[in-house]
């Protein structure tokens, strides 16, 4: 599941690495895309067993996470590792694939991520 996160906690675990890497996605509360990108990031979370933090962030409530960025548009899905340097940054709607491939990308668990077929 993911855990919502409010303008100060985002700068925070920004500023303060944790030993998890983690995955943050932004969105607005009438955005209809975002709605179905985080119905997918679920169905990745449920299907497999990952060592990463899933999060989320309501820009509609965070400006300068939007100034900080420069996000324009929404959704927005970033990936950080457990040293908190960002690895990958997708905007737009994307496939399940995607996402999972996003995931894989920061997971310590699961190994290598291009050692699995991920359907694109």
């Amino acid at each position: 599941m993911m855990q919502p996160l409010d303008e100060a906690a985002v700068f925070t675990r920004l500023d303060k690495p944790s030993p998890r890497a983690f995955f943050l996605l932004f969105y607005t509360t009438q955005c209809s895309q975002c709605k179905i990108a985080h119905a997918r990031i679920e169905r990745v979370i449920q299907n497999g067993t990952f060592e990463v933090d899933f999060f989320t962030c309501n820009l509609d409530d965070a400006p300068k996470v939007s100034e900080h960025f420069g996000i324009r548009s929404v959704p927005v899905c970033m990936t950080y590792n457990k040293k908190g340097e960002q690895q990958r940054v997708e905007y737009a709607l994307k496939s399940e694939a995607v996402y999972e491939s996003m995931v894989l990308g920061v997971n310590t668990q699961k190994g290598d991520p291009k050692s699995r077929l991920l359907g694109f």
